[in-house]
C-alpha cells in the first residue's frame, strides 16, 4: 500500500526532503511561501519517491547504451551508444549533491527519459549532458534552487512522446497531466543548443540560458517541437489545455537566439495564459540579432512586465525583435524595453492585441498599454502597436526624444485621442489602417529629419482642434505610398506655382505679413494641399487674373487648413468676371475641413463679380466640413451674389455643387447690383442647382441695395436641395426684396429638415418671412422658424414665409411674432399663399398689421389649400382689413378648401374691418374648423365666430369664442358669422359665441 509523504526542506542538505506526513516543516530562509504551495502541487497526491535520489528502476526500450552508478551512490553515467536511446525510468529524481551525466556520441544525440511510475521529478543536484535529453514525466518536474543542468539541449515535458514518434523524428508530445513544470534552479544549453519547458503549466522563476540557441516555455496538451538545419528548436503548441499559463519571474536568456513563451487555452476566453515578470534577454551576438516572443494565442491574455533586451549595445549588429500578442495583451506600467544598437540598427518591439486600448495612466484601468510605458520605451526601441481585429483607441499623450519609430496599425479603425509628440531627430510615426483614421489629438514631429506616414483604406479625418506639426528640417509625409512635399514658410508656400499638380502639406503654421499672390495666378491648383490643421495668417492677397484667394481657382484637394487674420482685395484688372474668396476664387474640385477666422472679403473691384468668405463660386465643387468665424464679407456696386462662406454654388462640369457639415458666422454687408437671380446670405449668395446640407449660419446678413434676395442661409435658391440646415443669423434688407430668415428667394427647389431663428427685418420687402421670403414653386418639409418677423412696408409678410406661390409646406412651425403695415398681407405662417398648399402646420406667434391689409394667425392672403393646420397666436389689423384667427382672407378662386383647421388667438380689427375667429373674409370652403378666440373690432366692424363675412361654403365648423361686439359702434355681429352671401351649413356656435344671433346679416344659406 501506498504511504503518505510530506515534503520538507532539509536545513543541512538546503533542498527538500521526503519525510513522514508528520515531521516537521521546514524551509530555508528567503525561500517564498508560493515555492513550498508550488512544488507541493507538483509532487502532491502522495505520489512521491521515498528519497530524492538519482533516477531509479530503469529500463532500456530502444537503442544501445549502459547505465553506471557510482561515487558512493551520488554520481549516475548513462553512456549511450546510438544516436538515440529511450529508457523508461520508475522514478527520475536528483538530489542535492547527486549528479547525472549523459555520454553521447554528440551533439544531435537525442536520449528520452520517460517516467512510468507515479512521482514527479525532482531535480536539485546536477544534470550534465554533450547531446540532446528529454525529460517525459506526466507527473510533473521541478528544477529547484540548487539545481545545475548544463546540456547539449533539453526538453522536459509533462506531455508523452510515442517511442515510434520519438524514433522517427517526430516529436509530438501529447497529453491531458495537468501537472505543473517548474524551474527555480539553472539550466544551460551549450552554445547553439535549446531548452524548452513543456507542460499544461510552466513557471520559471530560476535561470535558463541558451546562448547562440532557443529557449522555450510552453503550455497546453499537444506541442511539435522541430530542429532546423542548424540543430535549432522550433516549437509549435498545438493543443489547447485548460488553465493553461507560463509565466517568467526568473531570467530567460538566448543572445544571439530566441526566446519563446507560448500558450493555447482551452479554458476562459482571456485568461492569462503568458505572463512574464521577470528579465528575458535575446541580445545581439557575433552579429545576429535575437528574438523574444511571448505569444497567447487568439484568445489568451498576455501579461508584460519585468524586463526584455534584444539590444545590439557594446557590438556589432543591429538590435533584435521582441513580440508580446495575444487575444489581449496588457503591458504593465513599469515594463522596460531595451533593443537599442551601437553600431546598427535600433530593433523593434511589437504588441499585438485583437484591440487596442492605450490609456494616458494607470488610474484608467487595464488596457494594452500606458502613454508613459511607451513614451518610456520609445527611448530605447522602435515600437508597434498592432490591433488584430477591432479598432485601436491612442487615449494618452506619448511623448519621446529618440529618433525611434511608433507605428500604430489595425484592421479596424485607427482613433488617436492623445497626442504624439517626438523632438527627436529622424523620429517617424506611421499610422495603418484597413478602414479610416481618425486624428482627434495632435502629432508633433519637430526633429530634423522626422516624417509622417498616414495609410488608409477609406480616408483619415482631422479633428477640428488638432494639428500636426513637421517642423524639423528635412521633414517628411508620406500617405498610401505618395510622398508629399512639406511647406514650412512663406516662399515654399509661394513656390507650388512651380507645379501646381504637386503633393503638398502644410508642417507648421505660417504668419505672414505684406502682399502675397494668389497661389496659380491665372491657373488652377490641381494638385492636394493638406494644411494636417496649421494655420496661414497675416497676408493681404491679391492677384491680376480673375480669381482671387490664397489660391486662385481649385480643380484639385485642400483640406485641414485654417486661416486666419487675412484681407483678400479684388482683382487688380478692371476687365471680364471675378471670383473672390478667402481660401479660393473659383473652385472646382474638393475643401475639406477648412476654416477661416477674422478675414476681411472685398469685392472692391470694377468688375462683375461673387464674393464668398472663403469660396467665391463653387463650381460642380465639394465644400465639406467648412467653417468662417468672426470675419466680414463684404460687396460693392459689382457684386452680383455674395455669401458668408460661398459667393455662389451653382452646377459645374464635375456635377453639382456640394456644401456640407459647414458653417459661417460673419457679417455680410455691402451694397450689390440689383438682381433677381443673385443673392446675399449668411452661408452662400446664390444657390443654383447645387446641394446643401448639414450646414448653418450666424452673425448677420444686411444688404445696404433694394430689390435683392436676402436670406440668413442663402439668398437665392434656384432648383437646389438644402436639407438639415438653420440659421441664427439676423437678417435686414431693404426695398423691393425677398427676405428670409433661411433663404430669400426659393425658386423649384427643396427644403427639409431647417429651421431659423434669427430675427429678420425689411423696409418695403416684396415678401419676407422668417423662414423663406418667397417660397415659388417649391417644396418645404418639416420646417421651422422661432425669429421675429417685422417689416411696416412690405407686400407679404409671413412667420415662416412671406409669399407661397405655387408652392408646397407640409409639417412646418412657425413661432415668431410677425408685424406688417399697411396695405400688407400678414400671417403667422405665411403672408400670402398663392395657389399653395399647407399641411401640418402651426403659427404660434402674435401678427399686428396696418390698415387695408390681410391678416391671419397662419395666412393672411390664402388662394391654396390649407389642411390640418392650427393658429394660437393673436391677431391684430387695422382699418378696412380683412383679420382671421387662422385666415385673414380666403379663396378668391372659390376653388380652394380649408380643411381641418382651428383657431385659438384673440382677433382684433379696426374700423370698418372683417373680423372672423378663423376667417375675415371667405370666398372659399371651409370644413372641420374650429374658432375659440375672441372676436372684436372697432366702429362699423363686421364680427363672426367663425367667419365675418362669407360668400363662400363653410361646413360642419364649430365656434367657442366670444364675440365681443360693442352696440354704440355700429357693429355687424353673428355668433357663426358677421355678414353670409354664401352657404353655412350644419356649423354651430357654442359657448360664448351661442350668446349673440348665428349671423348679423344672412342674404345666403344657413342651415
Amino acid at each position: 500500500m501506498n504511504k503518505v509523504y510530506a515534503l520538507v526542506w532539509n536545513q543541512a542538505q538546503a533542498c527538500w526532503s521526503v519525510a513522514p506526513e508528520g515531521a516537521r516543516r521546514r524551509r530555508k530562509a528567503g525561500v517564498r511561501k508560493g515555492m513550498l504551495v508550488a512544488a507541493v502541487s507538483l509532487l502532491g497526491s502522495g505520489m512521491m519517491s521515498s528519497a530524492f535520489a538519482l533516477p531509479t528502476g530503469e529500463k532500456i526500450i530502444s537503442g544501445t547504451g549502459d547505465i553506471l552508478t557510482f561515487g558512493n551512490g551520488k554520481e549516475m553515467s548513462i553512456n549511450q551508444h546510438s544516436d538515440k536511446l529511450i529508457t523508461n525510468w520508475n522514478d527520475f529524481s536528483v538530489n542535492a549533491g547527486e549528479k547525472v551525466t549523459f555520454n553521447q556520441p554528440g551533439k544531435n544525440a537525442v536520449a528520452l527519459n520517460r517516467v512510468v511510475g507515479v512521482n514527479a521529478s525532482d531535480i536539485q543536484g546536477q544534470i550534465n549532458s554533450n547531446g540532446q535529453v528529454f525529460l517525459v514525466n506526466p507527473n510533473g518536474v521541478l528544477f529547484g534552487q540548487g539545481a545545475r543542468v548544463n546540456v547539449g539541449g533539453l526538453v522536459a515535458s509533462t506531455k508523452n512522446l510515442s517511442d515510434d514518434d520519438f524514433k522517427a523524428g517526430n516529436y509530438k508530445f501529447s497529453g491531458t497531466s495537468p501537472a505543473e513544470i517548474i524551474n527555480n534552479g539553472t539550466i544551460t544549453a551549450a552554445e547553439g543548443g535549446s531548452v524548452a519547458l513543456l507542460g499544461s503549466s510552466v513557471s520559471n522563476n530560476g535561470v535558463v540560458q541558451a546562448q547562440m540557441g532557443r529557449v522555450a516555455l510552453g503550455a497546453g496538451d499537444a506541442f511539435t517541437v522541430n530542429f532546423d538545419g542548424n540543430n535549432l528548436l522550433n516549437l509549435q503548441v498545438d493543443g489547447a489545455a485548460v488553465n493553461a499559463l507560463v509565466k517568467n519571474g526568473g531570467l530567460l536568456k538566448a543572445d544571439g537566439g530566441q526566446v519563446l513563451m507560448t500558450s493555447k487555452t482551452a479554458g476562459t476566453m482571456l485568461q492569462t495564459v503568458v505572463n512574464n515578470q521577470g528579465s528575458i534577454e535575446a541580445n545581439t551576438l557575433r552579429g545576429v540579432a535575437g528574438k523574444i516572443t511571448l505569444d497567447g494565442g487568439d484568445l489568451g491574455t498576455v501579461l508584460v512586465g519585468g524586463a526584455m533586451s534584444a539590444s545590439a549595445v557594446g557590438t556589432l549588429g543591429n538590435g533584435g525583435v521582441i513580440e508580446t500578442k495575444g487575444g489581449k495583451t496588457e503591458v504593465q506600467l513599469a515594463t522596460r524595453v531595451n533593443t537599442l544598437a551601437s553600431n546598427g540598427q535600433t530593433g523593434s518591439w511589437k504588441i499585438s492585441s485583437s484591440e487596442v486600448k492605450v490609456s494616458p495612466t494607470a488610474a484608467s484601468g487595464r488596457n494594452t498599454a500606458y502613454a508613459d510605458t511607451l513614451g518610456r520605451n520609445l527611448a530605447t526601441t522602435n515600437i508597434e502597436l498592432a490591433s488584430s481585429v477591432g479598432d485601436m483607441v491612442v487615449g494618452g499623450p506619448i511623448t519621446w526624444n529618440s529618433g525611434n519609430k511608433l507605428t500604430l496599425s489595425t484592421n479596424g479603425n485607427l482613433e488617436l485621442n492623445g497626442g504624439l509628440t517626438s523632438t527627436g531627430a529622424n523620429a517617424r510615426v506611421e499610422m495603418n489602417s484597413k478602414q479610416a483614421i481618425k486624428l482627434n489629438g495632435n502629432v508633433s514631429l519637430s526633429g530634423a529629419n522626422s516624417s509622417l506616414g498616414l495609410n488608409h483604406a477609406s480616408g483619415y479625418s482631422l479633428a477640428p482642434n488638432a494639428t500636426v506639426t513637421l517642423s524639423g528640417a528635412g521633414a517628411g509625409f508620406d500617405s498610401n505610398g505618395s510622398k508629399y512635399g512639406v511647406i514650412q514658410n512663406t516662399a515654399q508656400l509661394q513656390n507650388i506655382n512651380t507645379n501646381l499638380n504637386g503633393l503638398y502639406v502644410l508642417g507648421n503654421s505660417i504668419k505672414g505679413y505684406g502682399a502675397f499672390k494668389s497661389i496659380g495666378g491665372n491657373n488652377a491648383f490641381a494638385g492636394a494641399f493638406d494644411g494636417l490643421g496649421n494655420t496661414i495668417s497675416g497676408f493681404t492677397v491679391t492677384n491680376t487674373g480673375p480669381n482671387v484667394g490664397l489660391f486662385a481657382a481649385n480643380s484639385g484637394s485642400i483640406s485641414n487648413l485654417k486661416l486666419a487674420s487675412m484681407t483678400i482685395n479684388g482683382t487688380t484688372t478692371s476687365a471680364g468676371f471675378s471670383n473672390i474668396g478667402g481660401l479660393v476664387g473659383l473652385n472646382t474640385g474638393t475643401l475639406t475641413n477648412v476654416s477661416a477666422t477674422g478675414l476681411r472679403v472685398n469685392g472692391n473691384v470694377n468688375n462683375t463679380n461673387v464674393v464668398g468668405g472663403l469660396v467665391g463660386l463653387n463650381a460642380g465643387g465639394v465644400v465639406d466640413r467648412a467653417s468662417m468665424t468672426t470675419s466680414n464679407v463684404w460687396g460693392n456696386a459689382y457684386t452680383s451674389s455674395i455669401g458668408g462662406l460661398v459667393g455662389e454654388n451653382t452646377t459645374g462640369a464635375m456635377g453639382a455643387g456640394s456644401i456640407a457639415n459647414s458653417m459661417a458666422n460673419v457679417a455680410v454687408s455691402g451694397y450689390m447690383q440689383r438682381n433677381a437671380v443673385g443673392g446675399v446670405g449668411g452661408l452662400v449668395g446664390s444657390n443654383k442647382g447645387g446641394y446643401i446640407a448639414d450646414s448653418s449660419s450666424a452673425g448677420s446678413v444686411v444688404s445696404s441695395s433694394a430689390g435683392l434676395n436676402v436670406g440668413g442661409l442663402v439668398g437665392y435658391n434656384q432648383s437646389g436641395v438644402i436639407e438639415r440646415t438653420s440659421s441664427s443669423a439676423s437678417v435686414r434688407g431693404t426695398g423691393a426684396s425677398n427676405i428670409g430668415g433661411l433663404v430669400g428667394l426659393n425658386v423649384n427647389s427643396a427644403i427639409k429638415e431647417s429651421s431659423a431663428s434669427g430675427a429678420v427685418n425689411g423696409n418695403g420687402s416684396v415678401a419676407i418671412g422668417g423662414l423663406i421670403g418667397s417660397n415659388q414653386s417649391s417644396k418645404l418639409f418639416d420646417i421651422k422658424s422661432t425669429g421675429t418677423v417685422y417689416d411696416m412696408a412690405g407686400a407679404s409678410v409671413g412667420g415662416l414665409v412671406g409669399l407661397n406661390s405655387y408652392g408646397q409646406v407640409d409639417t412646418a412651425e412657425a413661432l415668431g411674432n410677425v408685424t406688417a403695415g399697411i396695405n400688407a398681407n400678414a400671417g403667422g405662417l405665411i403672408g400670402n399663399n398663392y395657389s399653395g398648399s399647407v399641411s401640418h402646420a402651426v403659427a404660434r406667434g402674435k401678427v399686428t398689421a396696418g390698415s387695408t391689409a390681410h391678416v391671419g394667425g397662419l395666412v393672411g392672403l390664402n388662394d391654396g389649400d390649407l389642411n390640418a393646420v392650427e393658429a394660437s397666436g393673436d391677431v391684430v389689423g387695422g382699418v378696412n382689413s380683412f383679420v382671421g384667427g387662422l385666415v385673414g382672407t380666403n379663396g378668391r378662386n372659390q376653388n380652394n378648401i380649408i380643411d381641418t383647421a382651428s383657431a385659438k388667438g384673440n382677433v382684433f380689427g379696426g374700423s370698418r374691418s372683417m373680423v372672423g375667429g378663423l376667417v375675415g373674409q371667405n370666398h372659399g370652403q371651409v370644413v372641420n374648423s374650429l374658432a375659440q378666440g375672441m372676436v372684436g373690432g372697432g366702429g362699423y366692424a363686421t364680427l363672426g365666430g367663425l367667419v365675418g363675412l362669407n360668400r363662400g361654403n363653410v361646413r360642419q365648423s364649430l365656434a367657442t369664442g366670444k364675440v365681443d361686439f360693442k352696440p354704440n359702434l355700429y357693429q355687424t355681429y353673428g355668433g357663426l358669422v358677421g355678414v353670409n352671401y354664401g352657404e353655412m351649413l350644419y356649423n354651430s356656435a357654442m359657448g360664448d359665441a351661442s350668446m349673440v344671433p348665428l349671423a348679423g346679416l344672412n342674404y345666403g344659406v344657413i342651415q
